[in-house]
């Protein structure tokens, strides 16, 4: 069976199956081409007004000839579930799969194993990949230690880094192999001396976000997505390691750990990344009171080129950091 998974749902039992499963945030995000996608979606018949990643995904499914999607609850953007409900519409079954109200080691391990029957894997064989997955999170941490310590790649090289790493499609070596060229392709640009930002949130889609912030000597060392769905903790414990992700336990726990990597990280401003704006302004608010850092709001929504008030508004914000004693 081909099957979908939207992320924080955990991957490494999908990778233990006999099924062929793909990330679709990672076969989003690293698309060569979107706009393909976005026409299939557009032939189906899902709405062009929303979203470029509801219509990729959307797109994705039907490209991919995915037969089952399995979705986290709660977690998921709401026109992301209604790409996933009107795939169902068409005999697209729909999992989700339900991380618990609070946190609670207990309830997340029942429903691991819920999964691993659900997927037919062997407990063996799941422990065995849990420890692969382990090797190459060890060399994709190596590779996020150096972009926090020096700003060594650029803010869209690093993103994409981790969002591939999402979806290692059963090639764990290859995985591997690519995040250590990664490594080895370092070249000093002089970004440690740059603006240092954290991005939380679904990280900015839109290509020239990045060219923007490269031409206002800023990079981003945070990537909250890419990090929460690539735990990377030495534990090998599948639970454990899920029981620390904080997308799924709400605003007062992703604070926690956002504030933890702002220190660690040395970070001067946050980009918050949305899907749209009218939707986004109990976590800005939350966010501006609390974080006790600059809360740039972007907006995922829109052309792929920044409008001139973006521009302006980032640029701002950047330059604030710049003039800070």
């Amino acid at each position: 069976m081909r099957i979908g998974v939207v992320p924080p749902v955990p991957m490494e039992p999908f990778v233990a199956s006999a099924h062929e499963a793909v990330n679709l945030w990672s076969a989003f995000f690293t698309a060569p081409d979107r706009s393909a996608l976005l026409e299939t979606a557009r032939l189906a018949g899902f709405p062009e007004n929303y979203s470029a990643y509801a219509r990729c995904l959307y797109g994705l499914i039907f490209d991919l000839r995915i037969e089952a999607v399995y979705y986290p609850q709660p977690g998921v953007p709401k026109e992301v579930l209604k790409a996933i409900e009107m795939a169902a519409e068409q005999g697209v079954e729909s999992v989700p799969f339900a991380f618990p109200l609070f946190r609670n080691d207990q309830r997340l391990s029942q429903a691991l194993e819920a999964l691993r029957r659900r997927l037919g894997v062997d407990p063996a064989v799941l422990e065995a990949v849990v420890q692969r997955l382990h090797e190459v999170r060890t060399v994709l941490r190596r590779y996020d230690g150096l972009q926090m310590r020096t700003a060594a790649f650029s803010s869209r090289a690093y993103v994409s880094m981790l969002a591939q790493a999402m979806d290692p499609r059963g090639d764990l070596e290859g995985l591997k192999r690519r995040i250590e060229r990664g490594i080895l392709d370092y070249r000093d640009e002089g970004r440690e001396r740059w603006t240092r930002v954290g991005i939380v949130g679904l990280p900015p889609y839109r290509e020239s976000f990045y060219e923007t912030l490269e031409s206002m000597r800023a990079v981003a060392v945070y990537d909250e997505w890419g990090l929460e769905n690539n735990p990377m903790s030495p534990s090998m414990d599948l639970t454990f390691l899920y029981h620390t992700c904080s997308l799924p336990y709400g605003l007062k726990r992703r604070l926690e750990r956002v504030q933890r990597e702002a220190a660690t990280r040395r970070l001067q401003a946050v980009v918050l990344a949305v899907e749209y704006l009218c939707e986004s302004l109990k976590d800005e608010g939350y966010f501006r009171v609390n974080l006790g850092l600059p809360v740039y709001v972007f907006e995922n929504r829109g052309g792929d080129r920044l409008s001139s008030a973006e521009e302006r508004g980032l640029k701002r914000l950047l330059e604030e950091q710049v003039a800070a004693p």
